[in-house]
């Protein structure tokens, strides 16, 4: 028998001077009285071996094939998917209730290639049980079997009690980046899955001191010691999770907020939120990302409560406005504006767009602004009807998430009909972002607006890493280039051959360019010479009330718009 065959040339975990045929031996019976069950099957999804366990625990006898029908059958009542790595359900037979824990797992050899699978079943009915079971429901998790906020606040405490006081701990909060939406897009059963499969990960990889649980939803929580803190291996850890939970219909992206303990006698719920704190203020999109709590956060954490609270009662009572900044040709001719949200508030006076656009993005709630600053610039677009100023045109902001919770073609539609405004005066700005999150998407609902008669632009273009890759999907009749893209390098010449080539393949794409963000003369005499022709920025003019375009539009404007 050949040993290297059977557990490879590299192995590090025999003793290569062991006989093979007694090391099986010794495997095979460790298996067979090990308390799990075991079930394991080949490449082609057969069953070909099962320990003496898995056969008791679905009351089988001594029939594989039987063993695994059983099995099947089981999963097939509880409408687990094919693809579920992990599971905590019931199983009822012969008029016993049992809580069984699933891992499934597939097996690879030393070339990564995958050679079978295994089912690994553990009893966890136990925690059901007599007094204890009672207190076990009352703080533990029903889905993931992991402590609840309750339990784990009540281990925490615990933790602290019995350690000395100047043992420093960590406490970790993880939340899982739009995962409403994988609950919406693809089901509760999907998102249940991954949360069992976080629960089980975290498991795996804590020691016995550790206290953690699932919280809320889908945040998780972990404390610690200080010292075994590791920020680097903890994300290499969390991206391993998150590459395995990946598929190719949508990514999971964790966000994790660190909270060092320096008083053990505060509330731990507090604790707890300022975890969360750290973890609301990452605005980056990577795999995994980590903030540390600072004080700071508490002072934004409450303005963004106070922007919240107040926000539907703003929308109601009409505090939020337009601001319009102007569009002009090369030659200072006005052809259009860009409107921008201001929150006009009756004591805090105008509140500008970075305060609490981030707020609502992050809350899921800025289609409700958006929608609403759609149907202001139509009224303007209605009100201009008849007048000096009917063909000027306006461009409203499409945020990334309204794609996921408008309709946003029928939405244009409803507002072009219901003000009789022309669609060519009712300019769409999507951004690079938007598109790049779902390009099959935003391709068709690009062409559907063209088709309906609007003028689509293409906001921020450049800021992201597939700029190029896009363009062949997306046929836009406007990118709209911001100066920041110079301004954000420190190689300003291979950035202006970048800008220079990019103004020429929109051209030949047959798409027109507006540079955004001209402060300077010198600016505007550049992007000229690069062939660009439409302008927006503070050289020109700043955002300002209508009232104040309008009458800009009367001084400075009207002699230039062609009538």
């Amino acid at each position: 028998m050949n040993t290297e065959k059977i557990f490879g040339k590299n192995a590090y975990f025999y003793n290569k001077e062991s006989d093979p045929e007694e090391l099986l031996k010794l495997i095979s019976y460790g298996v067979q009285q090990d308390d799990n069950g075991y079930i394991f099957l080949d490449n082609n999804g057969k069953c070909v071996y099962a320990n003496r366990k898995a056969y008791s625990m679905f009351y089988v006898m001594e029939d594989l094939n039987l063993l695994y029908e059983a099995f099947e059958a089981w999963k097939r009542s509880l409408g687990i998917e094919a693809d579920a790595t992990t599971w905590c359900r019931i199983y009822n037979s012969t008029g016993k209730e049992r809580l069984y824990r699933v891992r499934f797992r597939r097996v690879h050899d030393e070339s990564g290639k995958i050679i079978g699978s295994v089912y690994a079943i553990q009893n966890v009915s136990d925690s059901l049980e007599g007094e204890y079971g009672e207190q076990y429901r009352l703080t533990h998790d029903d889905l993931t079997q992991l402590y609840n906020k309750e339990g784990f606040i009540g281990a925490v405490r615990n933790l602290f009690q019995n350690s000395p006081e100047d043992r420093q701990f960590v406490l970790v909060y993880s939340n899982i980046r739009d995962f409403k939406l994988i609950n919406q897009l693809f089901g509760i059963d999907k998102g249940n899955d991954i949360l069992v499969n976080i629960a089980d990960a975290i498991s795996q990889r804590v020691r016995e001191e550790d206290v953690y649980g699932r919280i809320n939803g889908d945040q998780f929580a972990l404390c610690m010691p200080k010292e075994r803190f590791d920020e680097a291996s903890f994300k290499s850890a969390v991206k391993e999770v998150t590459n395995r939970l990946t598929s190719t219909s949508y990514s999971v992206h964790i966000q994790l907020g660190v909270y060092e303990i320096r008083d053990t006698d505060m509330d731990i719920s507090l604790m707890c939120d300022r975890a969360y704190m750290a973890c609301k203020s990452i605005t980056k999109d990577g795999v995994c990302e980590v903030a540390w709590y600072s004080d700071d956060m508490l002072i934004n954490a409450l303005l963004e409560k106070e922007i919240l609270s107040s926000f539907d009662f703003a929308i109601i009572n009409r505090q939020f406005g337009i601001y319009l900044q102007p569009q002009v040709y090369a030659d200072g001719r006005l052809f259009g504006a860009e409107a921008l949200a201001r929150w006009i508030h009756p004591e805090n006076g105008i509140i500008q767009p970075g305060v609490f656009i981030t707020v609502l993005e992050k809350a899921d709630l800025i289609y409700k602004l958006d929608r609403y600053i759609w149907e202001l610039a139509a009224k303007q677009l209605d009100y201009w009807k008849g007048t000096e100023m009917e063909g000027v045109s306006i461009s409203v902001n499409v945020s990334p998430k309204d794609l996921y919770y408008i309709d946003i073609r029928q939405e244009f539609n409803n507002l072009v009909k219901e003000y009789d405004i022309n669609p060519r005066n009712f300019n769409i700005e999507i951004t690079e972002t938007a598109v790049t999150t779902d390009v099959s998407k935003c391709a068709d609902l690009i062409l559907g607006l063209q088709q309906d008669g609007f003028v689509v632009e293409i906001d921020d273009f450049g800021s992201g890493y597939s700029s190029l890759n896009m363009l062949k999907d997306i046929n836009a009749n406007i990118l709209k280039i911001d100066m920041g893209f110079l301004r954000k390098t420190e190689n300003q010449n291979r950035a202006k051959v970048i800008l220079n080539y990019t103004i020429d393949m929109a051209h030949e794409l047959g798409m027109g360019v507006i540079t955004e963000g001209v402060e300077t003369k010198e600016q505007l005499e550049f992007l000229k010479e690069l062939g660009c022709e439409m302008f927006q920025g503070y050289y020109f003019d700043m955002p300002m009330p209508v009232d104040e375009f309008e009458k800009k539009f009367e001084e400075k404007y009207k002699v230039c718009f062609p009538s």
